[in-house]
Order: structure tokens, then sequence, then C-alpha cells
């Protein structure tokens, strides 16, 4: 056979090769393209919050082909990185806190951009989670125009995870921020929804006694509840404005209810009162206005009503429901 002095053989080849290529990556795609759908409708199939995450990290892992995965959410109260969801990781790795720009998580979230990396050993930003791990994919969680947190793929392979892999994660991620950011709104609108149930519940309980005590344990009773608090406590300016007198308290022990007046120049609660603004500690031993360490009690939470009326809780959750019933009795 003779070939144009422009083809020869050998560069005939080449070509089919390259068209043979061409022609089998569609469908490669295609077929990861289905994949992503089928993952995108299980991740899809709830409301509750931590199910979601964790059908992510679990569909996830299972798409990428990965060892193990993890869900790294920023925590809004104390700026920590911390694994809300995981797959195949030691129950130690999921106590991990990351700082944000720290770990390869970390950098992931403060560049917003995707980290890809083949060997982790030599990569100074790596933190390890797992024993045994050797490359890893991480690609930023944008919720709401903000990056909220990051999708975290490892393996027990070198150079594990491909150009095509890190896309096809990419676009598992703004799947996964849509399913994070419709579990919030629903989380929120259930909790509003409790909000007004709770306020109803406490304005009928504060609206059937004339007694001022009893109407003030209900609210601490109440707030307890709702918090799902271990105490919770209400105290009142005395009539100097100076000093504030515990009036009311739900699950308090003895020592807690013998402490001594609180100071409003001195005292955390002091703070709260005068800027009328509700206050979220997340150690009160750390604070160097908190007067009773010994009592303190982890995760507090204090927040003032009209009349110098202060909340002590365990949880941020159904604050303005309080508020208002408080307000409403001191009207």
């Amino acid at each position: 056979m003779i070939y144009p002095l422009s083809i020869t053989p050998k560069r005939l080849k080449a070509k089919a090769e390259k068209v043979n290529d061409e022609t089998i990556r569609p469908d490669t795609r295609y077929e990861r393209l289905k994949l992503l759908y089928q993952v995108g409708n299980v991740i899809h199939s709830t409301l509750e919050p931590q199910e979601a995450l964790q059908l992510i990290v679990s569909e996830a892992v299972r798409l990428m082909g990965a060892s193990s995965g993890s869900v790294v959410l920023i925590n809004p109260t104390t700026g920590f990185l911390e694994i809300h969801a995981s797959h195949n990781l030691p129950a130690a790795a999921t106590k991990l806190k990351l700082r944000v720009g720290e770990g390869i998580t970390g950098w992931v979230v403060r560049t917003g951009k995707p980290a890809r990396v083949g060997n982790v050993r030599q990569d100074p930003r790596y933190v390890a989670a797992r024993r045994g791990v050797l490359s890893e994919l991480a690609v930023p969680l944008e919720v709401g125009g903000e990056i909220r947190g990051v999708l975290n793929m490892d393996s027990d392979r070198m150079e594990a995870f491909s150009a095509d892999d890190q896309e096809l994660l990419q676009e598992l991620a703004v799947q996964a921020a849509k399913v994070i950011h419709n579990t919030w709104l629903y989380e929120q609108l259930r909790l509003k929804a409790g909000l007004f149930e709770s306020l109803a519940s406490v304005s009928r309980t504060i609206n059937s006694t004339l007694n001022l005590d009893e109407a003030l344990r209900a609210i601490t009773r109440e707030a307890c509840v709702l918090m799902h608090a271990r105490m919770c406590s209400l105290m009142m300016l005395d009539e100097s404005r100076a000093w504030l007198d515990l009036r009311a308290s739900h699950g308090a022990g003895e020592a807690y209810l013998k402490k001594p007046r609180l100071s409003v120049e001195e005292s955390v609660l002091g703070v709260v009162v005068r800027r009328k603004k509700p206050m979220q500690l997340g150690n009160v031993q750390t604070s160097s206005r908190y007067q009773n360490v010994e009592l303190a009690r982890r995760e507090r939470i204090d927040f003032p009503a009209e009349r110098a009326a202060a909340f002590c809780g365990a949880g941020n959750r159904h604050i303005e429901c309080l508020h208002r019933a408080a307000l409403q009795f001191f009207q």
C-alpha cells in the first residue's frame, strides 16, 4: 500500500488512538454524570440536617472510590472547622478541630479553592485525621454565597484522585451546598414554629398565676425545656440597680442557690444588662468577668429582658420566645 508523504503508518495509528479516546471519554463522562444525578436524588431525599450531611459524605465516598471522607463546617460561634459527618473515620478523628487556614481543609476554606494532593506526606499543610491516608481531595462548600465548609475525601492510595474526580466532586459539592442550605432553612422554619408554640405555652403558664415567684419559676423551667439546659436562672436588679439578685431557678444545686449576689459593674451578667444584648460564652471559666468559676457550666448563655431580668441557659435557641415571655410578664 502506498501512503501520501504526509501520512505515515505511525501517524495514522496515533490519529486512530486519538479518535478512540475522544469517543470513549464522552461515554465515561456520561456515566459519571449519571452517577452524579443518582447521588443528587439520594442526598435530596431528606430535610433533616444531620441525615443529609451523612448522606452527602457517604455518597461522595462511594462516587469517588475513596477510603474515607468527611463534611467539615465552620462553627459560627468559635470559628473552628469541625467534622459534622464522616465515613470510615475513627471516633477520635471526628473530634478534630482546625482553624481556618490550618491543614489542607483549612487552606481550602481560606482560599475558596479545591485541593488535590497526590501524596499528603509531602504536603506541609496536611493534618492527619486517620492513619494510612496517602492522598486527599478537598473542595469548598459554598452556602448562600459564603464558604461554610469543605467536602473532603481521603484515599489509602497514592495519586488516587484525578482532575476528572476533582471536577465531579466539585459538582457534587454544589448539590451538597444546596441540600445543606435547604435543610438549614427547614430547620429555621421548624424552630420558628417551636418558638410560637413555646411562647404560647409560657404565656399560658404566666397568665395562670398572679404570684410573681411562681411565674418566674415557670419561666426558668420552660427555658430549660426549650434549650435542653441543665440549669436556668433568672436574676433581677435590686433597687440601687448596682446588684443582681437570684429570683428564680430551675435545676440549680444548693451551692448555686447560695452564691453571692452579682455586681452589675464586674460580672458577665452585668455586661448583658448594661448592653441590653445577648451574650454567649463557650466556657465561662475563660472569662475574667465571671465571678463563680467553680459553678461554671459549659455552653452558658445570658440574655436580658426589660427591667434587668437575665436568663442563663445552654443554647441560643428560642431566645426571642423567652425574651418576649418575660417582657409580657413585666409589662
